[in-house]
């Protein structure tokens, strides 16, 4: 099939030609086949409008024909090959009378005064007759209306089949005719909006995000690809501007730290008694983490570098654990891991879910005050990390998920990533991640749709 909506629309409208004239022929076909019937029907309704125009005198007896409203030189004219005769109730010929006519009779000699047609034999000519009953005074006469068979072929083969024919042809080519027309202003009229939006949608740029596709004038049929292209278009506008955001705020995140390198190594040298050489490393080491995090969240947001499989929930929980058991003793706080199952299993990343549950508990054992304890508690559908800290307020809530985001109740300096790459985890597995504020602290909720 063709790929331009111009060519499958041009291959459609020559596919209802060719049916049209598949149709025609057919019909063509039929007309042809049932040619005797239509024949026969033709010199019944003779029979009726001779009956119709007969003159009848005083006494009721048929006298002659109406020729004001008969062309009588059509049956008169030629000769043996078409006959006309008025019979009376007993089949006698009243007229043309004095002529020594005889009713015509089917094969089995039979009078027929019904009005169904039926083949004769006149003056050694096989004719096919129709007969019209009429009232007249209260007597019944009968019209008879013959034609000659040979008559009758050499119509059909003189006018009737040419004309069917070249009534076919004519169908055909005007058909064709009618549809190249149709189609080639409908097609200009249809495919001009069409073309109006693909020339809109070649000028957008990133400086022109803001720019949107008309849809006013379109085929309905386009509307969903226009409107979903839109949308679409509203979506990289929000990343690209969400973007420069990011970019903008790494690049102020960034610019401290690197200031207050260059101002130590610029002011004092490695043997300067005023150089401090611890400060320098904590400065490289946020820097660091700065980085390592703006580099979890470029992954995060990745769907593509995730790698979906079967996570033993009971082992990962175990793993962090292990994880920031140095963290929670330096803090002096107690994690209290409970998992429903050993065998219990998520559909998940392990790397990414390893980095959601060490972000969330993490985030709980810095929020926490000494001797708290940060309690993590997973089932089939929920995981929820719930810290003893001094919690979130109405204001703060909104705000949890934004990157480079901090609680004024942190006790470290961090980058403001770690909740925000929970997130972006969370919505690359399906899962919806929630925080309310507890008495006391926060919890946090990773909820998975029920499978």
């Amino acid at each position: 099939m063709p790929r331009s909506l111009g060519t499958r629309l041009l291959v459609t409208y020559v596919a209802g030609v060719l049916v049209c004239i598949v149709l025609i022929a057919a019909g063509g076909a039929v007309a042809f086949a049932l040619r005797g019937q239509v024949f026969n029907e033709s010199i019944a309704n003779h029979a009726r409008l001779i009956a119709r125009a007969l003159r009848f005198d005083a006494a009721g007896q048929p006298v002659g024909l109406d020729e004001a409203r008969l062309t009588m030189w059509l049956y008169a004219g030629l000769g043996r090959e078409t006959s006309v005769r008025v019979l009376d109730a007993a089949g006698r010929v009243v007229l043309p009378a004095g002529q020594g006519l005889a009713a015509l009779r089917a094969d089995n000699g039979s009078f027929e005064p019904e009005g169904r047609s039926f083949d004769a034999v006149a003056d050694g000519l096989p004719m096919r007759v129709a007969t019209e009953a009429i009232e007249h005074g209260g007597r019944r006469w009968y019209v008879q209306v013959a034609i000659s068979r040979r008559f009758i072929e050499v119509m059909e083969r003189a006018v009737g089949l040419p004309a069917l024919g070249q009534g076919m042809l004519f169908a055909s080519l005007a058909s064709v005719l009618v549809f190249a027309v149709a189609m080639y202003f409908t097609l200009g009229r249809m495919l001009r909006p069409l073309r109006a939006a693909s020339d809109s949608a070649a000028c957008i740029t990133p400086r022109t995000l803001d720019a949107r596709l008309e849809v006013r004038g379109l085929p309905s049929e386009m509307l969903p690809l226009i409107e979903a292209f839109n949308r679409a278009l509203d979506r990289l506008e929000r990343g690209y501007v969400a973007q420069q955001d990011f970019l903008g705020t790494v690049a102020h995140e960034l610019k401290t730290p690197l200031a207050l390198i260059r101002a130590q190594i610029e002011l004092h040298g490695a043997g300067d008694a005023g150089f401090d050489r611890e400060a320098l490393l904590r400065d490289v080491d946020q820097m660091a983490r700065h980085v390592n995090q703006l580099l979890h969240l470029a992954e995060a947001t990745e769907l593509r570098n995730y790698e979906i499989g079967l996570v033993h929930l009971a082992a990962l929980v175990d793993e962090v654990g292990d994880y920031l058991a140095r963290l929670a003793e330096r803090r002096r706080v107690r994690l209290d891991l409970r998992v429903a199952s050993e065998s219990l299993g998520w559909r998940a990343d392990r790397g990414a879910l390893f980095t959601l549950l060490k972000n969330l508990l993490e985030n709980a054992i810095q929020h926490s005050p000494p001797n708290a304890t940060v309690r993590l508690v997973a089932d089939e559908q929920r995981i929820s990390v719930r810290d003893q800290g001094p919690g979130l307020s109405a204001t703060e809530l909104p705000k949890v998920f934004e990157r480079f985001w901090r609680g004024a109740g942190r006790r470290d300096e961090g980058s403001g990533l770690g909740l925000a790459i929970c997130q972006e985890i969370a919505l690359a597995h399906g899962w919806q991640l929630t925080v309310r504020s507890a008495a006391p602290g926060a919890e946090f909720v990773v909820a998975r749709e029920a499978s």
